[in-house]
């Protein structure tokens, strides 16, 4: 299959598809919670946008990882929260309506922080003898169209026909999971004609490992710190911990943004990652829930 293909039409159909379904579960009045819950919203919008990136940068240095995996980190570290973070606060039984208010919150305002925490990525880890760049201007407008735009044409859905939205939620966090397991067959696909697949997630795995575990757990102890109650620091937890790999993986590969498909294995790793750790996730929380 042609790799141009798979990752300038595949991996931006596949990520319209996941953000519209998510968008098909939110409404105005999940933005509108943030005057509910200042206190969890703002905690979990900063754990989740500004803390995280801070937590990759920390280990990416301290790692010392070669420059493609180091930068790959960085732009997982950098995504929003995707629909998979409020299935499994509902199955930890977090508080669901700060999951959703987190999940919208940080898609718009990721909009415009993931180009600037990708360039200063891409400069402090490349070098300067290295030529790339991800212009902020044009990215910004590309992930509106991969993220704002269908997650809008879902809210509308939802909001025109409600009935549907409630019905096609189910079979839609099916579809998600099969879209994920594509993306990441698809990236292994286009990794294999620039080098070895296995040595790229031998380097990427351990590292996206701690990340992923560190991340839950910051989330947790931001919620305990600050005594929020306990659903709502499941919840930050989730938030903090399940990203969505699937723009990660756009982001790196398509040939309108970086065009980079080895920098995308971090987040094809961490998307599987996230899955096991997030069923740990939901027998430990759903355990201390019981106690």
């Amino acid at each position: 299959m042609d790799t141009a293909f798979i990752s300038g039409v595949l991996f931006p159909a596949i990520l319209a598809v996941l953000m519209l379904g998510m968008g098909m579960t939110l409404s105005p009045a999940d933005f509108k919670r943030v005057a509910v819950l200042p206190k969890a919203a703002l905690a979990g919008l900063a754990s989740q946008v500004l803390l995280l990136p801070l937590l990759g940068w920390l280990i990416v240095s301290v790692w010392q990882l070669p420059t493609v995996i180091a930068v790959g980190v960085m732009i997982i570290a950098a995504c929003p929260g995707g629909a998979t973070s409020n299935l499994i606060t509902y199955f930890a039984r977090g508080d669901v309506a700060l999951s959703i208010t987190l999940t919208a919150l940080s898609s718009v305002v990721t909009v415009f922080s993931i180009p600037l925490i990708i360039n200063v990525s891409l400069a402090h880890f490349t070098g300067e003898g290295q030529e790339i760049q991800l212009p902020v201007v044009k990215t910004i407008i590309q992930i509106i169209t991969l993220t704002a735009l269908p997650v809008s044409i879902g809210m509308l859905i939802n909001g025109l026909f409600p009935r549907f939205a409630r019905w096609f939620e189910k079979p839609m966090s099916w579809i998600s999971a099969l879209f994920i397991i594509l993306a990441v067959a698809l990236i292994v696909v286009v990794i294999q004609q620039r080098g070895s697949v296995w040595d790229f997630i031998a380097q990427a795995g351990p590292v996206v490992l701690v990340l992923n575990l560190a991340s839950l757990t910051l989330g947790f102890v931001i919620g305990k710190i600050l005594q929020l109650p306990f659903s709502q620091s499941i919840t930050i937890s989730i938030e903090t911990g399940i990203q969505n790999g699937t723009l990660g993986i756009t982001i790196a590969s398509s040939p309108f943004l970086l065009n980079r498909p080895e920098m995308a294995v971090p987040a094809a790793v961490y998307g599987i990652t996230m899955c096991i750790t997030g069923v740990a996730a939901i027998w430990f929380f759903r355990r201390q829930a019981t106690r």
